[in-house]
């Protein structure tokens, strides 16, 4: 979120921003920023669960165009939450208006959400290309500017925190990289990305060459996601400032600021204007709190990313087993772990979902419930750990987990109890790593419900998604059809071919009508919660497996899913269209749909085909092909992995709703959530709502 206001008010003044043609440097990229505004400057969708194929292209595009002008770039990505719990109210309010957002969009109305695969697609990618990159333990804004400043080079990102951090060579805020438009220097003969430039050192001269140190207590008088002082909201500005006009409050306090030496001068003078003695102390604590978030010192990425030398963890983030920290930095690790094991708290994604139904998380609870286990069950427990505390305050040998997610529209907390697994007992988190292949195998297996035995007939690139698929429509409210299926692995068709040769790539042309369509008919609810939970049993099934240092294969995660895709081919299946009339006759697109199609239905129970082919309009359920075909077939196709350049957009169907989000709501569960076993319960416990 940055500094509230700042960001336009240095727009608003040309003095500030400065034209500049950008080439032949290192370049720091706040990746978490990036990849956010890339996917919705790119008008990607966001309304049918996310078009990935489209993104990866659009990372690979913007890599490309910066090697051409020999700019060399370094990705830091945002980690877990502060383990202090400063930002835990931001992150709270924005979760908030996540929810709200996506409920926007579910009923065609304006909002941002990113599809929940999105960061794992951009590291996979970034991972392909070579990009250096670095997950941090915790929030990333601190490393970059220290890292920006200990190598002297300039920062990628449109957080108006970087403002204020003093950053040698400047921030490229990313809406005016023009990374799409390299041109050529006519002199040089060498390529160019035209840009606008920012530095502390123009600002800070505009203002009398005021000392660059009183930035953070602007930054902390105007509020930023560590400093909210409602206290001194009363104090106007405005009444210093030489220009006036819409920013006239960041102008004046700016004015203001310019006449003190230092930060210390300035907080004691604005401790003048407050009366209460109580209401002092807490401004003077905030603002020297505020000011040293801003101060650099040698950070600890340099060295990761010169020698992958892994840092130090201070206090609390001990409790991460050395063993962690190498996939966790390099991004093969999810951020959550850390979450988990420090804070014992997750907070949900939210997707475009039924919000009538419970949230779609709500299918992937048994998966997170054996990784809490994991995690917390199989650690060492010492008496001053969070984990012995959690235990305490429940006076019971359980753990629990505080899990964040929507409840209908609103923002609620349950406490989650943490499962351990049936495959081995005594599990320790700090040896977890060297526990035989079999093992961790077993314990991922025996979570999504899988037997053994058909490991062999399923290759290794697609067992992961063809399990949680398995998964998704044994436990899925409401249960799916065999349409929703064939129409999701039609998209899984479409994405691998996709990397294929040209020539069989061709096959895929009715599919890729399918996918451009622009359709103008509303989002259909039941479809896309369906899908938003399969998304949901995706992600965590690909955290448990990272836990357990990948039993399974990883896929591409850029070729499981194209929303505008599955959710038109739904329409089309419901129309009577057959899945193979989609599909070029005898091409390898139907042979792979046909036996993806047999591998998914050899791990189901006759009385799960049954209950789902009851009222199908295609009733081919009950007669499969054996699965040893797939491997063949596909070892056969692994042998090119062309990425495909397709443009992914279009529209899928919807029912209709007429609630507008600003509206009063009373809504209705159409829907319980489904009652667990009792190794996989779902009672929630001490639910807590913030209005």
């Amino acid at each position: 979120m940055g500094v509230q206001g700042l960001m336009s008010y240095i727009e608003s003044n040309r003095t500030f921003l400065r034209n500049c043609n950008f080439r032949g440097s290192p370049l720091i990229i706040d990746g978490c920023n990036f990849f956010y505004n890339l996917y919705f400057n790119c008008k990607l969708d966001q309304m049918h669960g996310g078009d990935y194929e489209a993104f990866e292209e659009m990372i690979r595009t913007f890599f490309e165009n910066l090697k051409v002008c020999d700019i060399h770039p370094f990705v830091v990505l945002d980690g877990g939450a502060d383990h202090t719990d400063k930002k835990f109210d931001t992150l709270k309010k924005q979760s908030k208006q996540k929810i709200k957002e996506a409920y926007a969009l579910s009923v065609t109305s304006r909002g941002r959400v990113l599809p929940v695969l999105i960061k794992k697609v951009f590291i996979q990618v970034l991972h392909n290309l070579k990009v250096p990159l670095v997950q941090c333990i915790q929030e990333a804004d601190w490393e970059i500017a220290a890292l920006a400043r200990q190598w002297k080079c300039p920062v990628l990102s449109n957080d108006s925190d970087f403002f204020i951090f003093n950053i040698t060579k400047g921030i490229f805020p990313i809406k005016y990289f023009q990374w799409r438009n390299v041109r050529v220097d006519s002199r040089t003969n060498k390529k160019f990305i035209p840009t606008k430039h920012f530095e502390v050192e123009r600002l800070c001269a505009s203002f009398n060459y005021m000392n660059k140190d009183l930035l953070p207590v602007c930054a902390s008088i105007l509020g930023n996601d560590y400093v909210k002082l409602q206290i001194i909201r009363h104090l106007s500005w405005k009444q210093h400032s030489v220009h006036g006009g819409a920013f006239a409050h960041i102008d004046g306090l700016l004015c203001w600021l310019s006449q003190f030496a230092g930060p210390e001068e300035a907080i004691i003078d604005l401790l003048k204007q407050i009366t209460d003695k109580k209401d002092k102390d807490i401004v003077d604590k905030a603002l020297f709190a505020g000011i040293k978030e801003y101060k650099l010192n040698t950070g600890s990425l340099s060295l990761f990313f010169t020698s992958k030398t892994v840092p130090q963890t201070p206090g609390p983030l001990q409790a991460l087993p050395r063993w962690t920290l190498q996939p966790l930095l390099e991004g093969k690790m999810s951020s959550c772990i850390t979450d988990v094991l420090v804070l014992q708290r997750v907070i949900l994604r939210c997707q475009v979902e039924d919000f009538e139904l419970p949230s779609c998380n709500e299918t992937s609870r048994p998966i997170r419930q054996v990784l809490y286990g994991l995690l917390l069950l199989g650690e060492q427990q010492t008496e001053d750990k969070h984990v012995a505390a959690a235990k305490a305050s429940t006076g019971t040998s359980k753990c629990y987990v505080e899990e964040y997610d929507r409840e209908e529209l609103t923002l609620t907390c349950s406490k989650v109890e943490a499962i351990e697994t049936r495959v081995k007992e005594g599990l320790r988190l700090e040896t977890l790593w060297k526990e035989p292949h079999s093992v961790r195998l077993q314990i991922f297996l025996d979570t999504l419900g899988v037997p053994t035995g058909i490991l062999k007939a399923i290759p290794l690139d697609l067992q992961l998604q063809v399990f949680v698929t398995r998964y998704w429509i044994v436990n899925a409210q409401p249960q799916p059809s065999q349409v929703h299926i064939w129409s999701l692995l039609l998209g899984m068709v479409y994405g691998k071919l996709c990397s294929v040769p040209t020539t069989q790539r061709d096959t895929l042309l009715m599919l890729k009508k399918l996918q451009i369509r622009q359709g103008r008919i509303r989002l259909d609810h039941e479809v896309a919660h369906l899908y938003s939970q399969w998304q949901s049993c995706l992600t965590w099934s690909l955290n448990l497996n990272s836990l357990l240092c990948c039993p399974l294969q990883e896929p591409e995660c850029a070729r499981l899913y194209s929303g505008t895709l599955v959710h038109s081919a739904v329409r089309e299946l419901r129309r009577g269209i057959t899945p193979e009339t989609l599909l070029v006759s005898s091409s390898y697109a139907e042979q792979l749909f046909r036996q993806l199609k047999d591998a998914v239905l050899s791990l189901m129970g006759e009385d799960v085909i049954l209950r789902i082919s009851n009222g199908a309009a295609h009733p081919c359920w009950t007669q499969y092909q054996p699965v040893d075909e797939i491997s063949s077939l596909f070892e056969h196709l692994m042998d090119d992995d062309i990425e495909g350049d397709d443009d992914l957009k279009g529209k899928g169907s919807s029912k209709a709703k007429t609630e507008m989000l600003e509206c009063s709501y009373t809504l209705r569960t159409r829907y319980k959530a489904k009652a667990r076993n009792a190794t996989h319960p779902s009672k929630k416990y001490e639910r807590r709502c913030f209005e």
